[in-house]
């Protein structure tokens, strides 16, 4: 893959991943049973202890905060599926 092609699924992948788990996430916490408190988000969970049930949520976000870390320190920033305006209660960009 060149670079130019992993660059593009990178930022693919992470615009994919904020929607579902950032901008979209009124949908996708009723999907999966509503694990947190209000105006939190699975990536923002709000809880002292990322891991508390569910090890697998603490490492992905673990992971995750490192890989948009290393992305904002090259200039480069996700690509959406579509436009987030599309999504009910969207607030604006977060990064």
């Amino acid at each position: 893959m060149s670079d130019l092609a992993l660059e593009k699924a990178l930022k693919e992948f992470v615009g994919a991943f904020e929607v579902v788990f950032r901008y979209d996430w009124k949908y996708t916490s009723e999907v999966i049973g509503g694990m947190v408190e209000d105006d939190a988000t699975f990536i923002e969970p709000g809880s002292e202890d990322e891991t508390e049930d569910w090890g697998a949520r603490g490492a992905l976000l673990e992971k995750y905060r490192t890989l948009i870390d290393a992305m904002k320190s090259r200039g480069l920033k996700p690509e959406f599926p579509f436009p987030l305006d599309h999504i009910e209660g969207f607030n604006g960009v977060a990064w």
